[in-house]
């Protein structure tokens, strides 16, 4: 299965961010002891687990003491089988806490950089701390000894024609293994609001311009070279099993999804209590797995197996339910249902109608 490690402090909060994070760095060391325990409990409860991918995101993994990334990956290595070939990524920030190539100490394989924009004037605009100059330095070196990704927003502010053209220049100058290009979302209420023409206009450039250098784009929002996949959000996308670890970390085991709470308090005192921490836990029935799996596995340019909705869900019929959508956003090929290209560009509308289908179908049985 996989393994999610959440990180949650960062040197500085960018405008956009929804993520769960602190800059209260005072909290870093009762953290990790927290976490540490966090790993005993699942390892007492799966403790013959093989992990074959491993991600530690945040936050920004890279602004905590090394030291602290390293007995936590120790302690995982010690409490759980971690395969010979596993995918380890750790997200890191240009502007690293530390030397990057320190992680290859660990064994990360992995790097994924969060550039969001080639443009300094809008890094300055967003309250990134890093500057361009800082991504290349730190791309070199990860790239020396892992598969790197860079990470894409399109939509922020101050944002142009040029600032998108420069995204593309540098993807094309380095050929990184991995590229994520995501519109932006966010609950800012100055930065909240739809993506206007224009901006959509930007990124179907960007999509297109990254397809046209050699990209695979295998998800919505995320493009490969030479079949550099990521392995471990794989595991999302075709809904299978991974453990989340820390505040707001979610994961899914069988039919079991839960998600731990996101108050970094309650965390600690139940932690501590020897129980989980968990502020969403349920058991799926046949129905909420078809529509996860559909959901997350319509994403991917591969689909989903209608072998296997039919094994979560045997009265499912894509081709009644979803009649007047194939051929022009769905298509069923090869025995999956799969997202034509226009479904891709409409994926979002997509999504939601085909979720609201399986509702309703379900009321009326």
């Amino acid at each position: 299965m996989g393994l999610y490690v959440h990180v949650p402090f960062c040197k500085s909060r960018c405008s956009y961010c929804d993520f769960v994070s602190y800059t209260d760095f005072s909290l870093v060391d009762e953290y990790f002891k927290t976490l540490w325990r966090e790993i005993e409990l699942w390892a007492r409860l799966l403790p013959k687990v093989y992990v074959g991918s491993m991600y530690f995101g945040g936050g920004s993994p890279s602004d905590v003491p090394f030291e602290l990334l390293e007995k936590t990956v120790g302690l995982i290595a010690k409490r759980f089988h971690l395969k010979s070939d596993i995918e380890f990524t750790v997200e890191v920030n240009p502007n690293c806490g530390f030397p990057v190539e320190k992680l290859k100490l660990l064994g990360v394989n992995r790097v994924s950089i969060g550039l969001q924009a080639a443009d300094d004037s809008v890094l300055h605009r967003v309250r990134r701390r890093h500057t361009v100059s800082d991504f290349f330095r730190v791309f070199e070196v990860a790239k020396s000894f892992a598969r790197v990704n860079v990470d894409f927003i399109v939509g922020l502010p101050d944002e142009s024609d040029r600032t998108i053209d420069e995204d593309v220049r540098v993807v094309e100058r380095l050929k990184p293994d991995h590229v994520s290009i995501y519109l932006l979302e966010t609950h800012e209420p100055s930065l909240n609001q739809s993506p206007c023409e224009e901006v959509e206009g930007r990124y179907e450039r960007f999509v297109e311009s990254v397809q046209s250098i050699g990209y695979l784009r295998y998800e919505i929002s995320n493009f490969a070279l030479n079949g550099n996949f990521c392995r471990h959000n794989l595991k999302y996308w075709r809904n299978e099993d991974y453990i989340g670890l820390g505040i707001a970390a979610g994961g899914h085991l069988g039919r079991i999804r839960y998600v731990n709470t996101s108050k970094i308090g309650e965390y600690a005192s139940r932690i501590w209590k020897g129980e989980f921490a968990f502020e969403y836990f349920s058991e799926n029935d046949e129905l909420q797995e078809l529509k996860e799996s559909l959901f997350m596995g319509l994403r991917l340019r591969e689909g989903v197996s209608v072998e296997r909705l039919r094994s979560l869900y045997p009265a499912f019929d894509p081709e009644v339910l979803f009649s007047d959508l194939l051929g022009e956003l769905l298509r069923l090929e090869g025995g999956f249902l799969r997202l034509t290209e226009k479904g891709f560009d409409l994926s979002a509308r997509v999504l939601a109608d085909v979720i609201d289908r399986i509702s309703s179908t379900a009321v009326g049985r």
